[in-house]
């Protein structure tokens, strides 16, 4: 009996760190948030390929009150988008702030972060969908808003 015990015992604490391995925790998400805004810091694109899911899918809108216009790209499209919109000949980088998360479920996420397009002159709001993709962390889907 007490052989059956502790077999149960450490299946189950077996059973509780893979799940732990493989469910968002608010580390994890901070962190792809912040390899996010380093990008906008830095603009080396390799910190967004490590984030990135290959079958990434982004929103971005234009404009308000009725009269803007909705744009759909995939991962390399949003890249070279993101490219264009800090192209500056005085600086590198932009003004970027982390601004929250919010857990969407145990294997779901999304943060909100705010930068400075130099395309746009304005700021723009951009909600970053992740996901556990394996044990990693990737954002599957971005909504952008201008």
């Amino acid at each position: 009996m007490k052989k059956l015990f502790f077999t149960t015992l450490v299946l189950l604490s077996f059973s509780f760190t893979a799940s732990a391995a493989t469910s968002l925790t608010e580390d994890k998400i901070t962190a792809v948030a912040q390899q996010f805004v380093d990008f906008h810091k830095t603009e080396a694109v390799e910190l967004l390929q490590k984030i990135f899911s290959p079958d990434l899918n982004v929103t971005v809108t234009q404009g308000s009150n009725g009269y803007g216009f909705v744009l759909n790209y995939n991962r390399e499209e949003y890249i070279d988008y993101l490219r264009e919109g800090h192209k500056s000949q005085f600086r590198i980088g932009t003004d970027v702030n982390y601004v929250s998360s919010e857990f969407l479920g145990n294997r779901e996420a999304k943060f909100i972060v705010r930068y400075r397009s130099k395309q746009h002159n304005k700021y723009v709001w951009v909600e970053g969908f992740v996901k556990m993709v394996g044990n990693d962390v990737q954002i599957t889907h971005i909504e952008e808003y201008t």
